[in-house]
């Protein structure tokens, strides 16, 4: 229990009092712009996640990363960079969509290339990574189209849990420390919630989502390509992060701003427990098997 203990403070608590300590900071300047979010949301979340990172698993040995997991520190380096860069280039979408294809298929090669000629062979190496890569993309522009539809706590909220609800998949999927990553990102977006539901308008922007998407979305390529965890599990943490699209549609526009949260949770928790229950039994059959 103790040692579960030190897990949490080290791998949460404390990674999301510095995001938010970060995020307070900087509400000065947030309040002064009157922008509904601000430049130093993804450097925030930068620097939980890589307090949360050095403590879950260390710091990089050296560089290029020899490690998956590792490039997962440089990434959200390069995250909280090109999170900055989104927010400052918010009306040339097509520049920024196709900066980030650039970058998920640059990030995607260097991390899956220990895999390509040994377990990928062939054309099969370069279909898996175009695939993971392309679907990487795709998840991360639809979050950056719902951040700018969606005003308000269902994205930060709703990403949180899935990074959260995704921590406790992967680690009945057998990978420790991803889940433990995935934990940490959940923390860090986490503390966000209660700042933007104080700012009332306040957004997580294309910023935010460029590091979040950015970093949950290596773990789950991660998760994909070296456990492995079964693609329909990830895509179920997928759907689940879309649910605050329900706040576009036109039967909830004119309903209640708690009544459209609450409609987003619940549905998340529904789909993270329609992925997590089995999951879950197939890690205790698992464990029955080899009579742990």
């Amino acid at each position: 229990m103790q040692f579960l203990l030190q897990q949490l403070f080290w791998g949460a608590v404390l990674p999301a009092t510095i995001t938010f300590v970060l995020l307070l900071v900087s509400w000065r300047a947030w309040r002064r712009e009157g922008a509904p979010t601000h430049w130093g949301i993804p450097l925030a979340l930068a620097a939980g996640y890589l307090f949360a990172h050095w403590r879950i698993l260390g710091l990089p040995l050296g560089f290029p990363p020899v490690d998956a997991n590792e490039w997962l520190f440089v990434v959200a380096i390069a995250a909280g960079a090109w999170g900055f860069a989104e927010h400052t280039l918010a009306s040339r979408r097509l520049l920024r969509d196709i900066g980030r294809a650039i970058l998920v298929a640059v990030v995607s090669w260097l991390v899956l290339r220990p895999l390509m000629g040994g377990v990928w062979q062939g054309s099969a190496a370069y279909l898996w990574w175009l695939s993971l890569a392309l679907g990487w993309w795709l998840w991360w522009s639809l979050q950056e189209r719902l951040a700018e539809r969606v005003p308000g706590l269902p994205l930060p909220l709703v990403l949180s849990m899935v990074a959260g609800g995704g921590g406790f998949v992967l680690l009945w999927s057998n990978s420790s420390s991803l889940s433990q990553l995935s934990g940490a990102v959940a923390a860090v977006v986490g503390a966000l919630v209660p700042l933007v539901w104080w700012r009332r308008d306040g957004r997580l922007g294309a910023g935010g989502v460029a590091w979040t998407a950015g970093v949950l979305g290596l773990i789950w390529v991660n998760a994909v390509a070296f456990v492995p965890v079964p693609l329909w599990r990830i895509g179920a943490l997928v759907v689940a992060s879309l649910t605050p699209a329900v706040a576009l549609l036109p039967a909830w526009r004119q309903r209640p701003v708690w009544g459209t949260l609450a409609a987003c949770a619940l549905l998340t928790a529904v789909v993270l427990a329609a992925v997590m229950f089995p999951t879950y039994r197939a890690y205790v059959a698992s464990a029955s098997a080899y009579g742990y």
